[in-house]
C-alpha cells in the first residue's frame, strides 16, 4: 500500500483536475476554430416588406422572406 500524507493526496487532486479542465479546454477550443463559417455576400438576403435580414443559401433570382412570406429579387450584379 502506497502511504500519502493529507498535503500531497491534495495536491494530487488538484492536479488531475487542472490538467483535466486544461485538456477539455484545449479539445474544444480546437474543434470550435476547425469549424469555418464563411459570410457569403450572394447568401444574405434582405425583405423589402418587412426588413427582415435573412441567409438563403440557394443561388436563384428570387428568394422567399421566412418572417413575412414575399418575394425578394437579387439585386445588383449577381
Amino acid at each position: 500500500m502506497i502511504k500519502l500524507d493529507i498535503s500531497t493526496a491534495v495536491f494530487l487532486y488538484l492536479l488531475f483536475n487542472v490538467v483535466g479542465v486544461l485538456l477539455m479546454w484545449v479539445l474544444f477550443d480546437f474543434r470550435t476554430k476547425s469549424v469555418d463559417f464563411r459570410r457569403d455576400e450572394d447568401y444574405i438576403w434582405h425583405c423589402v416588406i418587412c426588413a427582415n435580414i435573412y441567409i438563403n443559401s440557394r443561388q436563384e433570382g428570387i428568394s422567399k422572406c421566412p418572417q413575412c412570406g414575399s418575394y425578394n429579387e437579387r439585386r445588383g450584379a449577381a
